[in-house]
């Protein structure tokens, strides 16, 4: 019997995982159309002269046990361990996963590698902690005059807090200080989003700040100082992560090709341009190729993980004007790239050099400085060796957050 065709609009991490189950399942067909010429969306890798690029930069960290071992059905773990523990943002697991084809897959090169995390500020011309500690380094970097600023404006948050926050600038004053919140978030965080801090929700930082207090790093700091707290200590020394050989978009060429062998199609360079409904389910998708030629593309089931604004523009008959409305003002903040090839680094005490390069021991660095663009920059060397087509040289990602145009 004909199996019913389900139509995935993106061929992202989204979309490839709905197509993978769908073909292990078997009952359905899963068809994948994508605008572009390769998956994995923003999680792809970008090739050039042998030299990786891994946009945004992924760490392969989850705290669900059924994303952990699906991702290492597709590229199993190379450490020779039985059980490899991996540690992010204060949780720690072991990963286990018995593949049938491990050796098979580790000799062709589809494997997770485990990394070490380090990541940094850098802010007046020096390296802090990330996220900030309440350490030597920290004071000498700050200074004594700007030291005892942050000190008075805590103290006067603290007593003087504003009432209602309506806005993530109140959220910060009211927990870290003014002085603070200018120092090492305001300019970063208008950086990436492109919106100034006081037109932010206070909602969105309780989601992205949980647990960060200056209360808790002082009991950390002394927790330390008195050498009660070894266990933390020796976690945020360990922090690792799983990651892809050759980078993330090695995963979702990998989950590509399955999707393909059990019979499922993935069509490139396929847009999807409207879709036709009839008040209750959708019937067919409008696509246009590369070529600029138009065709109808009738399915059973409909997965979409296209922008929600291009989706709901793009119903035919059009959704309703107030729905419209609201889907056209999403902001979607863009996103650049650059990638710096190095044949050398100045020498710099605060580097910590794992080469003769003098390349700096980070994964990513958070620039923080108000004269210059860059919002991050990533050491593609630390993520995977095999991200550089040449180990003497250094392999940077320059990150800048802006808006199309």
């Amino acid at each position: 019997m004909k199996k019913p065709v389900v139509l995935i609009i993106g061929a992202g991490p989204a979309g490839l995982t709905a197509a993978l189950e769908l073909a292990r399942d078997g009952r359905m067909m899963p068809v994948v159309l994508e605008a572009s010429d390769s998956v994995g969306g923003i999680s792809r890798t970008i090739t050039y002269k042998g030299n990786r690029m891994d946009i945004g930069g992924h760490r392969f960290f989850s705290k669900s046990d059924w994303v952990m071992n699906w991702w290492n059905e597709i590229l199993p773990i190379s450490a020779s361990e039985k059980d490899v523990e991996i540690a992010y943002q204060g949780r720690s697991r072991k990963v286990n996963v018995d593949v049938s084809d491990v050796d098979k897959k580790i000799a062709e090169g589809k494997m997770m590698l485990v990394r070490d995390r380090l990541s940094r500020i850098y802010f007046l011309r020096k390296y802090f902690d990330y996220p900030v500690k309440i350490n030597k380094t920290t004071f000498l970097n700050l200074g004594f005059v700007r030291l005892v600023k942050i000190g008075v404006s805590y103290c006067f948050s603290m007593a003087f807090p504003r009432r209602k926050e309506n806005s993530l600038e109140d959220f910060f004053i009211n927990r870290f200080g003014g002085e603070l919140y200018r120092t090492f978030f305001k300019d970063y965080t208008e950086k990436v989003w492109g919106v100034s801090c006081d037109r932010i929700s206070a909602d969105w930082g309780a989601q992205r700040i949980k647990g960060l207090s200056i209360l808790e790093a002082i009991r950390h700091a002394w927790r330390r100082l008195i050498g009660a707290d070894a266990s933390a200590t020796k976690t945020s020394l360990i922090e690792k992560f799983l990651y892809p050989r050759l980078g993330p978009g090695q995963l979702w060429e990998e989950v590509a090709r399955q999707v393909v062998d059990l019979g499922g199609e993935i069509r490139y360079d396929t847009k999807a341009i409207s879709l036709s409904h009839d008040g209750h389910q959708l019937n067919s998708v409008r696509v246009v190729d590369s070529f600029g030629v138009e065709k109808i593309i009738e399915a059973d089931y409909f997965i979409s993980t296209m922008p929600v604004k291009d989706l709901v523009s793009g119903m035919t008959p059009r959704a309703p004007v107030n729905v419209g409305e609201i889907a056209n003002a999403l902001p979607y903040r863009d996103f650049i790239t650059v990638g710096l090839l190095l044949s050398k680094m100045r020498s710099n005490s605060q580097a910590r050099s794992t080469s003769g390069t003098n390349m700096p021991a980070d994964n990513w660095i958070y620039i923080q400085e108000r004269d210059v663009r860059i919002g991050r920059l990533q050491v593609f060397n630390n993520w995977s060796p095999d991200l550089v087509a040449d180990s003497e040289n250094v392999w940077l990602g320059l990150e800048y957050f802006c808006q199309e145009g």
